[in-house]
């Protein structure tokens, strides 16, 4: 079982690594005039909250539904990937050129 405290310090970075993608997405796709997939960063962010308040909220109750909040962190991590290659996949060209 995954420490509670552990988790929601993971939860935590996640948030803020999320939050600095979108914000550095948002000046890249305004440069590259990309349209606006940053925001899906805000929403993944949310998701990776509220999982968090899930976990937090079923440990108080005594409830043990670890498959829903795994799965809305893992929805949110899918969502997140495909954003940042979206704005992020010219670096991988200019990786390999060298």
């Amino acid at each position: 079982m995954i420490n509670l405290h552990s988790l929601t310090i993971f939860d935590i970075s996640a948030i803020v690594l999320m939050i600095v993608l979108a914000y550095l997405s948002k000046r890249l796709g305004d440069a590259l005039k990309i349209k606006p997939f940053y925001k899906m960063l805000y929403i993944t962010a949310l998701c990776i909250t509220s999982a968090s308040i899930f976990d937090i909220v079923s440990s108080s109750f005594n409830y043990n539904l670890p498959f829903v909040s795994m799965s809305l962190r893992f929805i949110a991590s899918a969502g997140a990937v495909f954003v940042c290659l979206r704005y992020w996949n010219w670096l991988f060209s200019e990786f390999l050129r060298n």
